[in-house]
């Protein structure tokens, strides 16, 4: 038969004494710090997130930006070509052939624009996912 005797009580105080040391030094910061690293890793999707959208924010101005210029580069180019034909009507050798230096020339400083406007935006594109990687991988370590 079980005897109730002092060695249970003793025993009972004592796991009840070891539970309560356990929770306190061990459960507890455990569960403390995996709530704070899950509020880190929330925080991190978060800012990665705006990172994103940012990022797409200027890259969708610089699309616009470069379809504007290419709007302006279009309609300057026919603007030219109106007063060109024009021109030609009057003096048919010397005019046409300046007509086309101006419109190469606009032509390639678009083109140079272009390719300029790309060079930043891929320059930044690589700047701000260098700065994610590192933000990610500089808090985890």
């Amino acid at each position: 038969m079980i005897e109730i005797n002092l060695t249970i009580v003793i025993q009972v105080v004592q796991f009840l004494l070891l539970l309560f040391i356990l929770n306190r030094f061990l459960f507890r910061p455990t569960v403390n710090l995996i709530r704070e690293r899950e509020k880190r890793i929330s925080d991190w999707e978060e800012e990665t997130k705006n990172c994103r959208e940012s990022m797409q924010m200027r890259l969708q101005s610089y699309e616009e930006q470069i379809l504007e210029a290419k709007a302006q580069a279009q309609e300057q180019q026919e603007r030219m070509t109106e007063a060109l034909k024009k021109e030609e009507e009057k003096k048919m050798g010397a005019v046409s052939e300046e007509a086309f230096i101006i419109v190469a020339s606009t032509r390639e400083k678009l083109q140079e624009e272009t390719e300029m406007l790309r060079g930043q935006l891929r320059e930044q594109a690589e700047e701000m996912s260098q700065l994610v990687a590192e933000k990610i991988l500089g808090k985890q370590a």
